[in-house]
């Protein structure tokens, strides 16, 4: 069964997209503080950098916003898929020998997740206000997207077995 997204006020979809952008920054900046402590100053970099424009974006909600009163939402509340926001990197897709080429795909699937969220929106709404703003979004998104595919050309993709560890950390049990 398709999931509808059912955002029908300005502040509901401010609201959502400050959380996403808020939290896509909180994740990206978890991720690479894991990446100075393994010593991979290279992605925890670009992982901060990423942070940043979450930052950034962020503000830009809060200032479109800012004669609005947004809604408190529950956590369990969001109207996304799976409990994350689309804009929060996946953690579980993240290794501590990971390369520059893997975050930015990892920063294209977020930021497509987050495309086709603000599109599913502005499909679904009933809202014409809600409507043009998600589909202004989504088209920022896609924005994103292309620069992003613009990045990955930077860097190659790592060679096989590029995880490979012969004494990896030890996690405590």
């Amino acid at each position: 069964m398709p999931v509808t997204y059912n955002i029908e006020t300005l502040e509901d979809l401010l609201a959502h997209s400050l959380t996403m952008e808020t939290e896509a920054a909180e994740r990206y900046r978890e991720v690479a503080d894991t990446m100075d402590v393994h010593n991979n100053p290279e992605v925890a970099k670009l992982f901060h950098l990423l942070a940043g424009y979450a930052d950034k974006h962020a503000a830009e909600m809060e200032e479109r916003s800012k004669d609005m009163t947004l809604p408190h939402i529950a956590p369990w509340d969001f109207v996304w898929e799976d409990g994350d926001s689309p804009e929060a990197a996946d953690i579980y897709q993240t290794h501590y020998k990971m390369t520059p080429h893997h975050v930015i795909k990892l920063a294209l699937k977020v930021e497509q997740g987050a495309h086709d969220f603000y599109a599913k929106i502005a499909h679904d709404s009933t809202h014409p206000d809600v409507k043009a703003m998600a589909a202004e979004f989504a088209v920022e998104e896609s924005e994103h997207v292309a620069l992003l595919e613009e990045w990955i050309k930077r860097y190659p993709e790592p060679v096989s077995h590029w995880d490979e560890d012969l004494d990896p950390p030890m996690m405590p049990e």
